[in-house]
């Protein structure tokens, strides 16, 4: 084996907890055949009494402490999965193991073939050994962990920092729908393909964190790939530093790609249906805050007409919660018909909106608020009563946005409180007009 391995990296890069492999006395291993070399987790050294050094380093040597009655079946095994594909790439069998007081403790040993070469002999095995009076116990945990083993074989990769060859499993390849020809063991071939918007999280990050360990030694990413069918895939990628040299390079970086595309399409589909209200059909509270978030300095200055509904409770209280709905959907109609095109309108409350101006300095957004005001009124004139109060603030630069909102719903307030009493008692004459017509209506129909 040309560089050294922890195997303490494998729990952390398969998402097996650590923990769980020791608790459960759980035995991790990893074995390069054609260098016949065998890295043990502490767990596993620990279950058979052995201290590091102790325990056989060759293939040979680990047969000895086989129960005698075992070592045909292994003999089998290493033919038909090591030596060959013959098996698959997967195995388990029941096994008895040498301990240090000379008993034989029975384990339940799994394997997975993590590569194999173009004769198909296995050049990396993974896996981890289980003793059997926990077996019962922890199945649960044990069913995850071998889970996320094979899971991890779909899109493995490795680095040699050494050589820049790269390992990508046939898996991997084939999930990108390349062929091993399309795909040669280059870096090249990986990030060339990464999305140029996600290029400096991804590509630039990972080459970071090769050259030092001041940037750590894993990472985690979500990014786009372009796939052989020319669409892009969402990825997840995962992977940890193994090794470093004396001037703290990375000599092997070991890690996974993972599709997401379906739980990033799902993703995106929710955060499409968090932008819109699905009662008035404008824009969200969280598509304002978000708008709030990406303005520009090219955006100022901005203005803000804080919308308040006068009078929803009365409305729900005297004519039911279905006619407040329809009060509520009647402001956003008229604000979507009286605002300009490059504004905004968010509902931010029960009863609350805003509107958003953009380049709006605060003179020319009090002459749009007075237009908003006299449609406003025209309309009442002609559908019944609709009152709401209005709210204005400006801020000419980014220093002055924290305070927009508040400054407007402040003015609002102030606004809101002039001839208030009036206007609810004709809002409540017209709702009592409204269950009378309706009551007559009936009576007729009756």
């Amino acid at each position: 084996m040309q560089e050294s391995f922890s195997i303490k990296s494998i729990p952390t890069l398969l998402e097996v907890n650590h923990r769980t492999v020791q608790e459960n006395e759980c035995g991790m291993w990893y074995w390069e055949p054609l260098t016949d070399s065998f890295y043990y987790s502490d767990s596993y050294l620990e279950f058979l009494g052995y201290a590091e050094g102790e325990y056989p380093a060759s293939m040979a040597e680990w047969m000895e402490l086989i129960h005698p009655d075992d070592i045909e079946m292994m003999t089998r095994l290493l033919d038909e999965f090591i030596h060959s594909a013959k098996g698959g790439n997967q195995y388990e069998h029941l096994l008895r193991m040498r301990a240090t007081n000379g008993e034989y403790v029975p384990v339940i040993m799994n394997g997975f073939i993590v590569h194999r070469d173009a004769d198909n002999r296995a050049v990396r095995v993974s896996g981890y050994h289980v003793k059997c009076e926990r077996l019962r116990a922890i199945d649960h945990e044990q069913q995850r962990m071998k889970f996320a083993l094979q899971a991890a074989e779909d899109g493995i990769w490795d680095w040699n920092g050494a050589t820049d060859e790269v390992y990508y499993s046939p898996r991997y390849i084939a999930m990108a729908g390349y062929t091993e020809e399309e795909f040669p063991p280059t870096l090249d071939s990986w990030a060339s393909r990464v999305h140029p918007d996600d290029y400096e999280d991804t590509v630039a990050m990972q080459l970071s964190i090769v050259s030092s360990p001041a940037y750590g030694d894993s990472f985690e990413c979500t990014y786009r790939f372009l796939h052989k069918d020319g669409s892009w895939r969402w990825i997840l990628g995962k992977g940890v530093v193994t090794s470093r040299d004396e001037e703290g390079k990375a000599r092997r970086i070991t890690g996974v790609h993972i599709d997401i595309g379906e739980l990033q399409a799902a993703k995106e589909e929710l955060i499409q249906t968090l932008k819109i209200d699905t009662l008035t059909e404008v824009r969200s509270r969280y598509s304002f805050e978000q708008k709030l978030l990406s303005l520009s300095a090219t955006d100022y200055p901005v203005s803000l007409i804080y919308v308040d509904t006068d009078g929803l409770k009365i409305v729900n209280d005297l004519l039911g919660h279905a006619f407040g709905d329809e009060y509520l959907r009647k402001v956003s109609t008229m604000l979507n018909d009286y605002t300009r095109e490059n504004d905004s309108i968010y509902r931010i409350g029960g009863d609350e909106f805003v509107i958003l101006m953009p380049n709006t300095g605060h003179e020319n957004a009090c002459e749009a608020l007075s237009r908003l005001k006299a449609n406003v009124k025209e309309q009442n004139n002609i559908n019944g009563a609709l009152y709401v109060s209005f709210g204005l603030a400006t801020a000419s630069d980014p220093t002055g946005l924290s305070t927009l909102t508040a400054k407007a719903d402040r003015n609002m307030y102030l606004n809101k409180r002039k001839n208030q009493e009036e206007r609810y008692e004709m809002l409540r004459c017209y709702c009592l007009e409204v269950l009378k017509s309706s009551s007559d209506a009936y009576q007729k129909s009756s």
